[in-house]
C-alpha cells in the first residue's frame, strides 16, 4: 500500500512538471507570436477573425479585442479591391484555388491609410474540407505604393481561376481578361487579344440588355448575379455571370465579370 502511494505520487510529481512544461513552451510560443514584426490572422471559412496577434492589431490601429469576431474584408481591406479578395477567399475555402505561397494585398487601418503587405497563406483541414485558414503579412514599403498596384496582383490571381474574367472600364473598353477568358475565346472562335477592344466589338452577339447592366452598376456601384444564355454557332451556351464594380472613392470605374459555365460545353 505504501509503495502504490509513494507511485502515485512520483506519477503526480511528474505530470505537474510535464504540465509546467508544456505551459512554459506555450507561454513562450504566445511571446513570439505577439511580437512577431507583422500580421498574424486566423480566418475561420466565412472569413471572421479568429485570432490576430498583438503586433498585427497594432499595426492595423486597433486592439485585439476590436478585431476578434469581425470580417477581415470589411474590417481591414480597402473598398477597391475588397469583393475580389472574397471572391478568391471564398475559392481557397471551396478547395479550388489553391492557397498561394506568397502574394502581396493592401490592407486598411483604423486610420483609413492603406500599407502593402507581402503575405504566405496557409489552412487548416477538417477532413476533407478547409476550415480556416493562416496569413503572416509583413509590410512592404513601396515610395510610390497606390492602390492600383494590386491589380498586377489580382491579375496573377484571376489567372489561377476555373472562372472566365475581363475587366472594362466605363467606355466599355477590356483592360483585362484571365487565361481561362482566351481559352473560351479560342474555343469559340473568338478573337484572344482583345484588350484595349471595345467590348461589344469583340463580342457582338451580346445584346442591348447586357449593355444596360454595365449601365446600371457604372452607376449604382451594385454587384450584379445572372444566368445567362448565348447561343454561339448553334451551341447554347449558359453561364452564371457575377459583374463587380471597382470604386475609386465614390465612383464606379471598372467592372469585373466572372463567368462560371453551366452546360459545360467549354469544359469538355
Amino acid at each position: 500500500m505504501e509503495e502504490d502511494i509513494q507511485r502515485l505520487k512520483q506519477f503526480v510529481l511528474l505530470k505537474d512538471a510535464q504540465i509546467n512544461q508544456i505551459t512554459t513552451e506555450l507561454q513562450q510560443y504566445k511571446n513570439i507570436v505577439s511580437y512577431f514584426p507583422g500580421i498574424i490572422v486566423v480566418l475561420n471559412k466565412f472569413g471572421i477573425i479568429e485570432f490576430i496577434n498583438e503586433n498585427g492589431a497594432k499595426i492595423l490601429g486597433y486592439s485585439v479585442e476590436n478585431l476578434i469576431g469581425e470580417n477581415w474584408f470589411d474590417k481591414c481591406i480597402p473598398e477597391n479591391v475588397r469583393e475580389n479578395l472574397k471572391f478568391v477567399f471564398n475559392k481557397i475555402i471551396e478547395g479550388y484555388v489553391n492557397p498561394y505561397e506568397y502574394y502581396e494585398n493592401p490592407v486598411m487601418t483604423k486610420y483609413r491609410t492603406i500599407k502593402l503587405f507581402l503575405w504566405r497563406n496557409a489552412y487548416i483541414q477538417e477532413g476533407i474540407n478547409i476550415a480556416k485558414t493562416i496569413s503572416f503579412g509583413t509590410e512592404v514599403f513601396k515610395k510610390d505604393f497606390v492602390p492600383h498596384e494590386t491589380e498586377k496582383v489580382l491579375a496573377r490571381i484571376f489567372n489561377l481561376l476555373p472562372e472566365a474574367v475581363h475587366i472594362i472600364d466605363t467606355d466599355y473598353t477590356i483592360l483585362y481578361c484571365n487565361e481561362t477568358m482566351r481559352k473560351w475565346c479560342r474555343i469559340l472562335g473568338f478573337e484572344t487579344d482583345m484588350v484595349n477592344k471595345k467590348l461589344f466589338d469583340v463580342y457582338p452577339f451580346l445584346d442591348e440588355k447586357i449593355r444596360k447592366e454595365y449601365q446600371r452598376i457604372f452607376n449604382t456601384g451594385e454587384i450584379l448575379i445572372t444566368k445567362e444564355e448565348n447561343l454561339i454557332d448553334e451551341k447554347k451556351i449558359i453561364t452564371e455571370t457575377r459583374k463587380i464594380p471597382i470604386f475609386e472613392r465614390e465612383n464606379v470605374i471598372h467592372v469585373i465579370t466572372l463567368m462560371r459555365e453551366i452546360t459545360d460545353f467549354l469544359k469538355e
